[in-house]
Order: C-alpha cells, then structure tokens, then sequence
C-alpha cells in the first residue's frame, strides 16, 4: 500500500521522460517553475527531442526545391452546393505586428501576395 500511495511520484522523478506526461510534460512544467522564480527559461543550441527518430517531422530546407504543379498549388473552399466557392492558395502570408516591420518589407509582403494571388493575414483586425 506504501509504494502505490507514492506510485505518482516515483512517476513524476523516476520513471517519466521528459517529454510525455498528461496534461503537462516535465520540460512543460519546469518552463513554468523557472519562470515562476523569475530565471532564466531558455535552453540554448537546439533541443532534447530525438529529431532523427521515426515519425518525426520538420520543415528542411532544400537547395533544389520541388516544383509543385499549379494544380496542387490551391484548394477549394466550398462545397458543391456552395454559391460562391473561393481557390485558396496552400501557403499564405501569417499575421505579424507591423509595427516591427519597415514601409518597405511591408510593401514587398502586399506585392507578393498580391502577385502570388494568396492570402495576407495583416493581423490588424481587418482585410
């Protein structure tokens, strides 16, 4: 009875990796106690996950990038019976604070994704 009284426990600090635990992993709930005694939260150079393990995924850059063909490119909103569906492109531009950003890096985010006929999320509460 002793030792299933402390089964969460001998869990918690022996057992548990640190990145599976519901509803918070160890590397969740230590971020937290760091930043709860005010020091320093970051982990420098990487992670501790197992990125070369099977089933794990990433983005990669490439240095030959493949064509997609235009087909593939967008995806329609909209059912059969909708009235008005709309062609979506599959990459879009993200909202940002563009308070950050410079008149021109602005103007070149409104020209590609006007050119690239995609969204462009301005994060400003309008379109």
């Amino acid at each position: 009875y002793f030792l299933e009284s402390i089964r969460p426990e001998i869990r918690q600090y022996l057992i548990e990796s640190d990145t599976e635990a519901v509803p918070f992993s160890r590397q969740h709930r230590s971020l937290v106690y760091q930043r709860a005694k005010n020091t320093d939260d970051t982990v420098a150079f990487g992670t501790k996950r197992d990125v070369y393990a099977t089933g794990y995924k990433f983005a990669a850059h490439s240095l030959w990038p493949k064509v997609v063909p235009e087909e593939k490119r967008r995806i329609v909103i909209g059912g059969p019976d909708c009235k008005q569906p709309y062609s979506a492109a599959l990459l879009n531009i993200s909202a940002m604070s563009y308070g950050a950003l410079s008149e021109n890096a602005i103007l070149a985010l409104n020209t590609a994704a006007r050119e690239g006929q995609f969204f462009h999320n301005t994060g400003e509460g309008g379109i």
